[in-house]
């Protein structure tokens, strides 16, 4: 019985990262399009720094926000895990997520306290970090760094629950999740 629930559950899991991956590159590219414009700028690969908006950092472990924790004592890192070919719902999480941080952490993102990382699971610069969060398909994390102990909340579920049609939910999800780690 074992076994068969461990095959069951497997095959749930590779059901759901194929049906988030099956969506053809046009569609990927007209919504990268777009995502890129609403956002101004967007640069695979490469670093945006910019005070008013999320910094999107394609990143390795080793360039985590460790550095920043150690300077200072609490930093909040939001990590949005996707990969090569993403369904709408991935690409809204994303999307919903870069909104929530620059409509109410503007300052917060700007200061350096929160920090926004799109993560490319399917890079092999990223295989450690996506180890760690042990991420297979697209994924959300708010993880609050404190004295070098982190702290880690997976907001997936809700992403995909809300971020396409109930989009003010997963906000408010969102900003509590942020707020909490703050305090």
């Amino acid at each position: 019985m074992k076994h068969f629930l461990k095959i069951f559950l497997f095959g749930i899991c590779f059901l759901t990262f194929t049906a988030c991956n099956n969506q053809n590159q046009k569609e990927q590219k007209g919504a990268t399009d777009s995502i890129s414009s609403a956002e101004n700028t967007m640069i695979d690969s490469t670093v945006v720094n910019k005070t008013d908006s999320v910094s999107e950092i394609k990143t390795s472990s080793n360039q985590t926000s460790s550095s920043q924790a150690t300077a200072k004592k609490m930093n909040i890192a939001v990590y949005y895990f996707h990969g090569a070919n993403r369904c709408v719902s991935c690409i809204a999480i994303e999307e919903v997520t870069k909104k929530t941080l620059n409509t109410y952490y503007k300052k917060e993102l700007s200061e350096g306290i929160i920090d926004f990382k799109t993560i490319d699971i399917e890079e092999s610069k990223n295989k450690a970090i996506s180890e760690k969060y042990q991420v297979f398909g697209s994924s959300l994390f708010v993880t609050k760094i404190l004295n070098g102990s982190e702290t880690k909340t997976d907001l997936t579920g809700d992403g995909f629950k809300y971020a396409k049609n109930k989009e003010e939910k997963f906000i408010e999800i969102l900003r509590k999740t942020i707020t909490d780690y703050l305090k």
